[in-house]
């Protein structure tokens, strides 16, 4: 998280500067618990800690829009909350690593386990192999790059960056210009509700933003997330 102090400005001839303003806070960390995105910042007065809980998710313009609950607390424990607050995803960032396990979620109860529908078995029959051989010095590199396992269609999103609609920071008790802060969200979940939600929004960002957007599933997509934001 950044935040900086703006520069006095006054006039000629020794008149009274104008008011300092508030510092502004540019961007913040968050990590995934279960539904919520939470984290904390560094400001005047201590390290507030922060959470945003999406209530509901749409499309917007082609976007996803993130709406929910943005709680702060104080360093000394008082809580605001700002309702109804909207994050826009702006753009994402590929993750690096082995991918969580994908689960087939079951719509028609509460509950999740790893099944495979036809579609993705086929699709996991035709996937191609992930392990490299050994390149041959006297041969030519590829001219594509391996497929591993994220790359492609097994590729998912490590990190989202969402722009908060403008904050009133007094109201949430902090003393900072949150007119227009970025949220740094890293998909790194370690519960099964957060690693569900890392392949849905994957297969939104996937069909949404992808250089030939795919409509039909990008407009599929938020119905799958709002079932898991409604848990």
């Amino acid at each position: 998280m950044f935040f900086q102090r703006k520069r006095r400005t006054g006039r000629a001839g020794g008149a009274r500067p104008a008011p300092a303003q508030a510092r502004r806070l540019y961007s913040i960390h968050g990590l995934p618990e279960g539904r919520v995105f939470t984290g904390r910042f560094e400001a005047p007065g201590g390290s507030y800690i922060w959470e945003f809980t999406p209530a509901s998710a749409e499309l917007v313009g082609g976007k996803l829009q993130l709406t929910g609950r943005l709680r702060v607390r104080s360093p000394r424990g008082a809580e605001r909350v700002a309702e109804g607050v909207r994050a826009t995803l702006a753009s994402t960032q590929g993750a690096v690593g082995t991918s969580p396990a994908r689960r087939e979620l079951i719509r028609s109860t509460t509950q999740t386990g790893n099944i495979s529908t036809p579609t993705q078995k086929q699709e996991q029959a035709k996937a191609p192999e992930t392990t490299e051989e050994p390149q041959d010095p006297d041969k030519p590199f590829p001219s594509r790059p391996f497929v591993t396992e994220v790359t492609g269609p097994l590729a998912f999103v490590g990190v989202m960056y969402f722009h908060f609609q403008p904050l009133d920071g007094r109201a949430l008790g902090v003393p900072l210009d949150l007119s227009r802060v970025q949220l740094n969200a890293r998909l790194a979940p370690v519960d099964d509700t957060a690693r569900d939600l890392l392949w849905l929004y994957s297969d939104l960002v996937a069909a949404a933003y992808a250089e030939k957007p795919d409509s039909r599933a990008a407009a599929e997509s938020p119905s799958a997330i709002n079932r898991l934001l409604a848990g």
